[in-house]
């Protein structure tokens, strides 16, 4: 009886190619129109993701560059073609940040025309509010808000609005500011229990800002 010598490793190898280049010619073979149209839809994805990307940044270009006519003509006191020219952007470029940040120049105008316009500037201020996701451009538009209602006359909503500004961002470089205006407006008051608090809130928390001697001196004052 013969006995066979056993297969060398390269051998093994080769077989086990062959056995697996079967296999896959095979497979391919069977599920060749299902891999074309798995690889058609891989194809149309891509395509689509870039056209995305391209129409994207079309788009942004478009913005920048009516934002810029924008701020052209804000920069120059045209207010009027300043207005339009934003509230272009805010109806055709709503998807973009900068036309969130139209709604503040929008505020801005409402204040600085020679009718000014209250109302309307605390209307754009709170969308600015609440659109805009930057802190320090949020805080701006509340304390736009809280303007405005000083503006009409309403001091209670005034503090009050200046208050949340500083409250609800308690890091800004601008709250300790803030909150020397508040105490500034209660001293002027004669009302100095709440005007005593909000220097102290400066003493106690906001050593280094360019009003901490000052509120140390109201408070020697009280």
């Amino acid at each position: 009886m013969r006995f066979k010598a056993p297969k060398r490793k390269h051998e093994i190898k080769e077989d086990k190619f062959i056995t697996a280049a079967f296999v896959i010619s095979e497979f391919f073979k069977n599920h060749w129109k299902k891999l074309l149209a798995v690889l058609a839809g891989i194809l149309v994805v891509i395509i689509i993701v870039l056209s995305i990307s391209t129409h994207q940044k079309s788009v942004k270009k478009q913005v920048l560059r009516q934002f810029d006519v924008a701020m052209s003509y804000y920069s120059n006191n045209d207010f009027e073609q300043a207005e339009k020219e934003f509230n272009t952007l805010i109806e055709n470029y709503s998807s973009i940040k900068e036309h969130k940040l139209a709604y503040l120049y929008l505020a801005k105008i409402c204040l600085e025309k020679d009718s000014v316009n209250y109302t309307q500037a605390k209307k754009y201020f709170e969308k600015a509010a609440y659109k805009i996701k930057n802190d320090i451009l949020r805080q701006a538009a509340m304390i736009g808000i809280a303007k405005c209602y000083l503006g009409q006359n309403n001091e209670e909503k005034y503090c009050s609005y200046l208050e949340k500004a500083a409250k609800e961002f308690p890091h800004s470089f601008q709250t300790p500011q803030l909150l020397f205006e508040i105490a500034e407006y209660y001293f002027e008051k004669n009302n100095m229990e709440s005007a005593k608090g909000f220097y102290n809130q400066i003493v106690e928390k906001y050593e280094t800002s360019s009003v901490f001697n000052k509120a140390k001196r109201r408070l020697d004052e009280i």
